[in-house]
């Protein structure tokens, strides 16, 4: 995977060094010296305070519980568990802890979060749990980490394998194939999303890195838009014109979230869709069972000829705020987190939509054997061939370092509006280029 552990200051990885008693001493060491501090032995630091945590992982609440009071047993810090309501983001709930003049601690966010987060000056590092469980380091700014990845979530599309009995590869048989099955058949042959929703973003975005088509350049202090200029402008007018004609065998998908799309498929009025990793056999298997096994993974479609050189992976994780009650409790916890004996319960509480953040974990046991992903090795072997070109929409600078830019146009999902300009606005795929570039300039 292109992990983004990029030179940002020159830091040097480390390998696995800590182990897991050694972490527990240290932290032990620390909370006993909190606690000295409480009794009048000096400045506790606020670790007589809970660690306020912010997440919106609530179907992985038995889990967390489990490591949460693993956690308190071993280092006597005790955490406050905040579930955010279903449907709501960790970030729109802290916005209003902030507001109330009581922020969280510690929270469960995505790297593009992190790094807006960071930009803000409010995140503490936590940089020995990532260098010391070598894992991705999106967000390293000056040689320290302000993001702890947890979990990777890669792009995924699925199809109907009994519809699609040989799958198209490139574009132009894409457009035929899925012409042929709106003509034939009493459904769409591919879902093409608009609108501003992060479906949409994260298709048309994965479509323009299809077509080689550099969006942006430059160092993360001197981010450039490159979309329209030479080299790039043809290819990117070259792929909304297929957008445009792959549409024509779609349904309306203008403003269609993750579950529109995946209900279309649930509900066969499309062939093919565009998701994220196997949300789709997960949601659709409680309710169509018997459609399961008609379904496959596949990567994006590419161009005649072309590679799958970048796929877009979302990365989440933890991140520690420096103006909360008990920062130090809440590096700590990071620290313990990959390292806990719950981790891949945690990771594997949604299997084939959620992925570890390694290679080497990818392939433990603990996920190589668990039942779910045994059901659907086709998955595991997509993710696992195409590990090195998982990246993250943040790692769009020059040598992948973060792209603030890129950041603020996925909070606006601004490729996603391009594609309602083209599909319902009328403009040309010229027009559409020029618009686009002309927003994300407005971001600089």
């Amino acid at each position: 995977m292109n992990d983004e552990k990029q030179s940002q200051g020159g830091r040097t990885e480390k390998g696995r060094g800590s182990s897991r008693r050694g972490f527990l001493t240290a932290v032990g060491s620390a909370a006993a010296v909190a606690t000295a501090g409480c009794l009048g032995g000096g400045d506790s630091g606020g670790s007589n305070k809970p660690i306020r945590y912010l997440t919106d992982r609530g179907d992985s609440k038995e889990v967390m519980d489990e490591i949460i009071a693993e956690f308190e047993e071993e280092t006597g810090y005790t955490v406050e568990m905040i579930y955010t309501a279903k449907g709501t983001s960790s970030d729109a709930e802290m916005q209003k802890m902030v507001a109330a003049g009581n922020p969280p601690d510690l929270l469960f966010d995505t790297s593009t979060d992190a790094y807006r987060l960071q930009r803000d000056g409010v995140l503490a590092p936590v940089t020995s749990a990532v260098q010391d469980n070598d894992l991705p380091d999106p967000v390293n700014v000056g040689g320290d980490s302000y993001f702890a990845a947890a979990m990777v979530e890669p792009l995924m599309a699925w199809y109907r394998n009994d519809i699609y009995t040989e799958r198209p590869s490139s574009w132009s048989e894409w457009v035929e194939a899925a012409g042929d099955v709106s003509s034939n058949e009493s459904m769409e042959g591919y879902v093409i999303q608009s609108g501003q929703t992060n479906n949409a973003d994260t298709q048309m975005t994965q479509y323009l890195w299809q077509n080689d088509v550099d969006i942006y350049s430059g160092p993360s202090d001197g981010i450039e838009v490159t979309l329209d200029g030479d080299g790039n402008r043809e290819a990117a007018i070259e792929t909304f014109e297929w957008v445009q004609a792959m549409a024509e065998h779609s349904p309306n998908g203008s403003g269609w979230g993750w579950g529109d799309a995946i209900g279309a498929l649930q509900q066969e009025n499309a062939a093919a869709i565009a998701s994220v990793g196997g949300l789709p056999i997960l949601t659709i298997e409680g309710n169509r069972p018997d459609l399961v096994e008609k379904l496959s993974p596949m990567g994006f479609p590419v161009p005649e000829g072309g590679d799958q050189d970048k796929w877009w992976a979302y990365m989440e994780g933890h991140l520690v705020r420096n103006d909360g009650q008990n920062t130090e409790g809440a590096q700590a916890f990071v620290d313990f987190f990959t390292q806990s004996s719950r981790f891949y319960d945690f990771v594997l509480s949604a299997p084939l939509f959620q992925f570890p953040p390694t290679r080497e974990q990818l392939d433990a046991p603990e996920v190589t054997e668990n039942e779910v992903i045994q059901q659907y090795p086709e998955v595991i072997e997509l993710v696992r061939n195409n590990w090195d070109a998982f990246t993250t929409v943040l790692a769009t600078g020059d040598d992948g370092a973060p792209n603030i830019v890129a950041a603020d146009a996925y909070g606006e999902q601004l490729f996603g509006q391009a594609a309602d300009q083209l599909l319902v606005g009328g403009l040309t795929p010229e027009e559409t280029v020029d618009w686009l570039a002309e927003q994300l300039r407005g971001l600089q």
